[in-house]
């Protein structure tokens, strides 16, 4: 019996350090979404002043730092009613970020406003670790 579980502990022990690594990053592309970068940001805030920008992170994140005019909603609380409060129509230009890559909550956001038939929906992808690594504007 003592085989047993101690090769049971082993693969347990085996499984913990394997599921990270078979976490998946978020995508780059969302089917009916504009994937952009920091640079296009800036532009289509020039050229969008009535662009909406929604912080999809947790309320400690947006604390530390977020893009000018960004309004936090987090992935999870992303509901029909909830869009329609922050965006005024499903024509207005919105756009949707979070931490980055390994953080996910953008993507599952502007998805959810795709299903919900936004038709201008901005993903960015890369969020606020490109942000940062540019040394881009934040506001606390």
């Amino acid at each position: 019996m003592t085989l047993f579980r101690s090769l049971a502990l082993a693969f347990a022990a085996l499984l913990a350090l394997a599921l990270p690594a078979l976490a998946q990053d978020a995508p780059l592309q969302i089917k009916g979404a504009t994937t952009v970068n920091a640079k296009e940001i800036i532009d289509l805030i020039t050229k969008n002043p009535d662009m909406v920008i929604l912080d999809n992170r947790k309320a400690e994140d947006f604390a530390a730092g977020h893009i000018e005019g960004a309004v936090r909603l987090i992935d999870t609380d992303v509901t029909p009613e909830s869009l329609a409060k922050a965006v005024k129509a499903k024509d207005v230009a919105v756009l949707f970020y979070c931490n980055g890559l390994k953080c996910g909550r953008a993507a599952k956001a502007a998805e959810k406003a795709i299903e919900l038939g936004y038709s201008k929906v901005y993903y960015y992808a890369l969020g606020m670790e490109e942000w940062n690594k540019q040394g881009l504007p934040v506001m606390r």
